[in-house]
């Protein structure tokens, strides 16, 4: 939540228009826009497929807004596409009605290289009132190519100029490398648990044959405490679940960096929220992969008690953060299935979505692998100060 507020003060110190809302993602590759020197609007573009492609035709979507992030009404607009290598038009879209600033063009880029698309637009009702260029009706009016994008000389319009990288294999690769990044990290720590597991493991079952083989030099008490660590025991099982909780952590935090571009198209604050979620459940997942490596409470020493306590307090603090993060955002998610989430634009409830059910499933499991874990602790922590406090 700290993370949540601090993006907002930085919204609203910077001005950050809320233009994003009206695309149909949260687009971050051949997008963007620019505030300055467009008289009253700002103007926004994204492609899709996102990286574009000379293959079949690509969707431009151009998002036209004042500064307040509010719809721009009964405009008209021209669109001019230009080859950035050789200054020449390639394509242009002709000056054309729009009720509304958020409008699809298709258009299929001849070949790969990079493009300049100028957005023109006018003010069809300033126009009418004050009708200086005499074409009140501009139809399918084209303006002439010009040498200087920006020029606006013999045009009552604005002009936004956009950039545009088409290359047919760019986003295979990008998607590839997000995919190795992603999956490397995740892959080597799983072998790294694996060979660390499978190690206490063989020490454990080296201490119980010892036992077996020596049974008479060690007292019935070390003889149980040491069985009890078998790999149908108590002990076993939460290694496993511990396991399963970092793991489920980071699951969940890979899920909501998939989808949250998705949520831009309501309201940019939803993907900043669910950036934050996943950071929160990465973090997470790490900082428990970092407490499995050191030694637990229940296997220090009787008469370090002080050294116990800490080491479970630390961890109860762990879980507990874990445990109530996660129910916050299940508990949210409940929420807006039924009710409208905050700051929507459509003040509707959200729809039930196969990643939404995947996120909270994983949730869910991760909420009862914590509980689990917190039951246990408190058993173990009992059982250790009573022992304390006989040996004492």
């Amino acid at each position: 939540m700290l993370i949540i507020g601090f993006f907002l003060f930085l919204t609203g110190l910077f001005n950050i228009p809320y233009v994003q809302g009206h695309l149909d993602h949260l687009p971050h590759f051949n997008s963007g826009g620019n505030r300055y020197g467009y008289g009253d609007y700002i103007s926004y573009i994204a492609l899709e497929p996102e990286y574009g492609t000379t293959e079949h035709p690509s969707q431009i979507t151009f998002s036209v807004q004042d500064f307040e992030g509010n719809d721009i009404y009964n405009i008209s607009t021209m669109v001019e596409i230009y080859d950035s290598i050789n200054g020449n038009r390639t394509h242009v879209f002709p000056w054309t009605f729009r009720d509304v600033g958020d409008f699809h063009l298709y258009y299929q880029f001849p070949k790969k290289g990079t493009y300049q698309i100028v957005l023109g637009i006018r003010d069809d009702n300033r126009i009418s009132e004050n009708n200086t260029s005499g074409r009140t009706n501009l139809g399918s009016y084209i303006e002439p190519q010009r040498s200087i994008l920006g020029d606006i000389s013999n045009c009552d319009c604005t002009r936004t100029i956009f950039n545009i990288s088409i290359a047919s294999t760019f986003g295979t690769i990008q998607n590839s490398l997000f995919f190795i990044c992603i999956i490397s990290p995740i892959t080597l720590l799983g072998i790294i648990l694996t060979m660390n597991y499978y190690k206490r493991k063989r020490r454990r079952d080296r201490r119980i044959n010892n036992v077996s083989s020596n049974t008479s030099e060690f007292s019935n008490e070390n003889h149980n405490n040491n069985i009890n660590i078998t790999n149908d025991s108590p002990m076993s099982r939460k290694q496993v679940v511990r396991y399963s909780i970092m793991l489920l952590a980071l699951a969940g935090g890979i899920v909501h960096l998939v989808v949250f571009p998705e949520h831009g198209s309501l309201h940019v604050y939803y993907s900043i929220f669910l950036l934050a979620a996943a950071g929160g459940q990465v973090a997470y997942g790490v900082l428990y992969f970092l407490i499995m490596l050191s030694k637990p409470f229940y296997e220090k020493p009787i008469k370090n008690s002080r050294d116990i306590k800490s080491t479970y307090l630390n961890n109860m603090a762990v879980n507990w953060f874990g445990f109530f993060g996660t129910a916050v955002l299940v508990g949210l998610y409940v929420y807006v299935l039924f009710y409208p989430p905050p700051l929507s634009p459509t003040n509707q409830p959200e729809n039930i979505e196969l990643a939404g059910i995947l996120a909270k499933s994983l949730e869910v499991a991760l909420l009862i692998g914590i509980a689990f874990i917190i039951r246990w602790d408190k058993q173990e922590i009992r059982r250790l100060m009573i022992k304390i406090n006989t040996v004492g």
